[in-house]
Parts: C-alpha cells; sequence; structure tokens
C-alpha cells in the first residue's frame, strides 16, 4: 500500500507541477511563472561568478537559491528574515534583487558569520547580522527558515505568526529531512493565518494572504 500511495502521490505532483489539475489563479501562476520558471535572470550567473571565486560553489544550492530570487522578486519583498542564513550563499541571491531589499540574517556560528560578511562584502549596508531572533514588534514581508542551519523550531514557530506581516510568505527548507522536520512543517500548515501553501518535497512555502483558501499542492521540484 505504501508503494502505491507513493506512486499516486509522485504522478500527481507531476501534474500539478505542469499546471494540471491547478484551479486556482494564483497557484498555476505561481507554479508556472515562478516554481518553474521558463526563463532566467543575468544575476545567476553573477552570483556564481562571486561564490566560485570565494570557494564556495560547491557548497550552494543553486535551484534553492534561485527559487528564493524568484519568490521575492514576484512578490517584490523589501524586508526579509533568513533563519539560518549560515555563510550567506542564499543571502547573496537575497540581496541581488534590488536595493532597496534589507535582510536580517539569523546566524549562531560566528565563523560562518564572518564568512557570510566577507562574501556579501558590497551589500552590507543592506543586511543585519544577528545570533537571535528579532523581537515580536518587528515584521517582515518574507521569512525563510532553513531548518537544518537553525535547530530552535519551537522557538521559531512561536515567532512566525508574529513576525510575518498580512499578505507575506514563508520558505522552509529541508522539510522532508527528518521526522521532527516533517512535523515542524505541519505545524506550519496547521496555523491559523497560513492559507495557501506548495509542499515542494525538500521545501515549503507558505502564504498569509487572507484572500487566499486554505488549500495545500503537491508540487514535483528537482531541488
Amino acid at each position: 500500500m505504501k508503494i502505491i500511495k507513493k506512486l499516486i502521490r509522485y504522478i500527481n505532483r507531476r501534474r500539478h507541477a505542469a499546471g494540471h489539475g491547478v484551479h486556482s489563479q494564483f497557484a498555476f501562476e505561481l507554479i508556472m511563472d515562478t516554481i518553474h520558471a521558463p526563463y532566467s535572470y543575468y544575476s545567476y550567473q553573477d552570483n556564481k561568478s562571486i561564490l566560485q571565486h570565494t570557494q564556495l560553489s560547491k557548497e550552494a544550492n543553486t535551484k534553492y537559491a534561485e527559487l528564493l530570487f524568484r519568490l521575492i522578486n514576484r512578490f517584490n519583498s523589501k524586508n526579509i528574515l533568513e533563519i539560518g542564513s549560515a555563510k550567506g550563499i542564499n543571502t547573496l541571491y537575497l540581496a541581488s534583487i534590488s536595493k532597496q531589499t534589507q535582510i536580517t540574517c539569523i546566524e549562531e556560528d560566528k565563523d560562518k558569520t564572518n564568512i557570510a560578511q566577507s562574501l556579501l562584502a558590497n551589500k552590507l549596508e543592506n543586511i543585519i547580522f544577528s545570533s537571535k531572533l528579532p523581537m515580536s514588534k518587528q515584521s517582515f514581508d518574507a521569512i525563510v527558515w532553513d531548518l537544518e542551519q537553525y535547530p530552535h523550531k519551537k522557538e521559531v514557530l512561536k515567532t512566525i505568526p508574529h513576525l510575518i506581516k498580512k499578505d507575506g510568505f514563508v520558505v522552509v527548507n529541508a522539510i522532508n529531512k527528518e521526522k521532527e522536520n516533517q512535523e515542524v512543517w505541519q505545524s506550519i500548515l496547521q496555523l491559523n493565518s497560513l492559507t495557501m501553501s506548495f509542499d515542494l518535497g525538500t521545501i515549503g512555502i507558505g502564504f498569509f494572504k487572507p484572500s487566499l483558501p486554505k488549500l495545500n499542492y503537491d508540487i514535483y521540484f528537482k531541488s
């Protein structure tokens, strides 16, 4: 039975990735134009060159970083919270969208933060580095959370509803790596203010847009 269920899920994920069976116009456009974008951006190559020059290219998941770029660009998110920013590889892509983009990076490892500051030397005026989550009085257009880099899961789950703006969204990486991560993603899906969500296998995307129905789409995405 498990094999059959996995096969059915895989088929549905493939169908949704091609837009089949997706009745929401918002979801259809997001899947076709952003998650599976048919075009590239000039900054992709620029960022790859920077990562090669700093010898960080082997540590980069460029497909994930480029997806973050497209999401932030599509929704014109200006104030971003990145939880578990590590060496700043994904931050590089987030910061390359616009000079108006403000990013708050949360990273506990000082050595990783030092590497990130060096990598992002030309963009530091738009980036705040911290080892602690911001106060709940602050709010963000988008929250990017890497479960592999920031382990304080209960703490983050408590703060997300207070930190995310109305109409904002959250992106969570490594949602399927272990049982605890899967439970974290399920907890996010159960938030009252979260409406439409997308499960990309390893990546979860959740929107806090009141105008959207509370639906979850299973989408194939090779990260």
